[in-house]
């Protein structure tokens, strides 16, 4: 799969790779077991999280029928030949840091892993039963055991020529995500989740990325309520537009009439320069606009920032 350059929040994704926060490696010398404990213990009294990261790879390859369109023959031609879906995942697991934030995000991750999160989880409570059944479900307990139990049959109708999938031509369906920390602090957690998405046939994929920010003081996913107070929706509005036509001004001509422009339909996230907000492909504009973002800096938005936020952020009046 070609690689495409993304704008704004693509762009990100590759700056905030290097600085993760991730468990990195020691050299192959084991060590000693006394010290090892010692360490661990040290670091689950961190006030952030300790991640490794998780890697994913699959494929799986079936049959299709190939249309022949330039036959003038009736019924319409084809040829019978293999295609391959790929997949592709890396996420994370957090191996240190307070109880009960690692317990909460380990099971938020799992969930993510298995493709059962949505915009109803936001608690611990939540996160906990939907994880629940998960594990009563499919009998699996953490992010590894989930992408092991990943396993993409091979099409069971393959030789069915009649039940056989069509394809104006021969190619791949991909699919990958990535999953990494894009910044933290003391109560606060800031998950990236980028992607691609190619379906066989189509013009061309889909992108996502944005960031889901993560109280673990109170240990809940932040909303946009979270965030700001109900007064300042107008001004912040203003505030993002107003970035957005200044920060792709080259490209702005692509994008929807400003009037017609609402916040984007992830919740915004907390990152270390400010609040940052995400538009997906088409949401805003034209394919070619990419996925714009923008960040609106904690002074400029403080009278608006709700005060468990401020909390959080440790910001002062």
């Amino acid at each position: 799969m070609k690689m495409i350059a993304w704008t704004g929040c693509a762009m990100l994704l590759l700056m905030t790779m290097a600085c993760t926060g991730n468990k990195g490696a020691t050299g192959d010398k084991e060590p000693d077991a006394a010290v090892a404990d010692s360490s661990t213990a040290e670091l689950n009294k961190s006030d952030t999280l300790v991640f490794e990261d998780i890697h994913w790879k699959d494929s799986v390859a079936y049959k299709v029928k190939v249309m022949d369109y330039s036959s003038d023959e009736e019924p319409t031609p084809y040829t019978v030949e293999t295609t391959v879906d790929r997949f592709e995942k890396n996420t994370l697991k957090a191996v240190a840091g307070p109880a009960a934030a690692v317990e909460f995000i380990n099971q938020w991750l799992t969930l993510d892993a298995a493709g059962k999160t949505d915009n109803s989880l936001l608690t611990a409570a939540d996160v906990a039963a939907a994880y629940k059944k998960l594990k009563a479900e499919q009998g699996v307990g953490d992010v590894q055991a989930v992408l092991k139990q990943e396993k993409h049959q091979e099409n069971e109708i393959a030789d069915d020529e009649d039940a056989m999938e069509e394809m104006a031509f021969l190619s791949n369906n991909e699919t990958s995500s990535d999953l990494i920390v894009q910044w933290q602090s003391k109560g606060i957690l800031t998950l990236w989740d980028s992607g691609y998405e190619y379906y066989a046939g189509a013009a061309h994929g889909m992108p996502w990325g944005y960031g889901k920010t993560f109280d673990l003081k109170n240990l809940r996913i932040l909303t946009f309520d979270d965030i700001f107070l109900p007064n300042g929706r107008k001004a912040l509005l203003k505030m993002v537009v107003d970035q957005l036509e200044d920060e792709y001004a080259d490209g702005w001509d692509m994008a929807n009439a400003a009037e017609d422009i609402d916040f984007p339909g992830v919740a915004p996230s907390l990152v270390g320069d400010g609040v940052q907000f995400c538009y997906g492909a088409y949401e805003i504009g034209a394919y070619a606009l990419g996925l714009p973002s923008t960040i609106l800096p904690y002074k400029k938005v403080q009278q608006y920032l709700t005060p468990k936020v401020k909390e959080l952020l440790e910001l002062t009046d």
